[in-house]
């Protein structure tokens, strides 16, 4: 069962999306929304040590007053969200069976402390990764720590129009017959019997054995069938959005980084590609 869906909130309207995303999850479990902010609080540039001290602490003192303007926003933020939607506030997630939510402003580093707050979560739901950040983080950074250290499903939830949050009836799982691809099968598995059809996305090459999979997810109680995906063995996760979109599926189950071994070459391939470009509800699991 979903009972607990964490929600990083930055303010920005991408967050928002998600909050709605997440509440068509929660809504559906009688689950949690757990939305975390987290404050990382701005030291001194190394490239400033030279300054007078006058001219660092006003730098000090405006970063500040950034940060204290984006925890504003994401508290006015959430605050209309339970409005709009009717969610109950808890101030921390209890034993409540209703459907609820409840707003966490931490410090630190983003990575640790939403590493931490995700162990005890059911999902993590996040948005698309903007494709270009001048000067941040790699695309996708905090999506691979995520999936990394938190050993939890990480959603990611495409921009408006591309995506609006709805009821999703018909998932595709993409099987490749890895360990990771089976992990966020059983990872899924409580969406997978929610939804009334499964669609198992598979080459020609593994064609053979996907009624082994079709067969389990039948066992409980999905009703699944299969599609070869078509094309070259080249950009996979392309050709995965493209059944997607043939058969009309609006969720898709992929496991993450099953090609390579170091942190620094994990996140390419099909995770990268998916974590760019899909437009659709996209379940990734490591």
């Amino acid at each position: 069962m979903i009972k607990t869906i964490l929600v990083p909130l930055d303010g920005s309207e991408r967050s928002a999306e998600v909050l709605d995303t997440a509440l068509v999850i929660a809504d559906r479990f009688t689950a949690h929304i757990k939305a975390v902010h987290v404050r990382e609080h701005a030291s001194e540039p190394f490239m400033f040590s030279g300054l007078p001290a006058a001219y660092r602490k006003e730098f000090v003192e405006m970063s500040g007053k950034a940060v204290d303007a984006v925890v504003a926003t994401v508290q006015q933020q959430f605050n209309d969200f339970c409005a709009r939607s009717g969610v109950k506030k808890l101030r921390k997630p209890g034993a409540s069976t209703q459907l609820s939510a409840s707003l966490h402003i931490l410090d630190g580093d983003a990575e640790t402390v939403l590493g931490s707050e995700s162990r005890l979560v059911d999902v993590i739901a996040m948005s698309r990764p903007a494709q270009h950040r001048i000067g941040g983080p790699a695309v996708g950074a905090l999506h691979e720590a995520l999936m990394l250290r938190s050993g939890r499903p990480v959603l990611i939830v495409p921009p408006a129009p591309e995506w609006q949050p709805h009821k999703v009836d018909h998932a595709a799982i993409g099987w490749n017959d890895s360990v990771e691809a089976s992990r966020a099968l059983s990872m899924t598995l409580p969406w997978l019997t929610q939804v009334k059809k499964v669609s198992v996305l598979v080459s020609k090459e593994r064609e053979a054995g996907v009624e082994e999979v079709t067969g389990y997810l039948k066992r409980h109680g999905c009703k699944a069938d299969y599609h070869v995906i078509g094309g070259r063995r080249s950009n996979v996760g392309k050709r995965m959005l493209s059944s997607c979109s043939e058969i009309g599926a609006e969720f898709l189950v992929v496991g993450g980084f099953s090609h390579t071994r170091t942190r620094q070459r994990l996140f390419g391939g099909v995770t990268s590609y998916l974590l760019s470009n899909t437009n659709i509800i996209t379940v990734m699991a490591h």
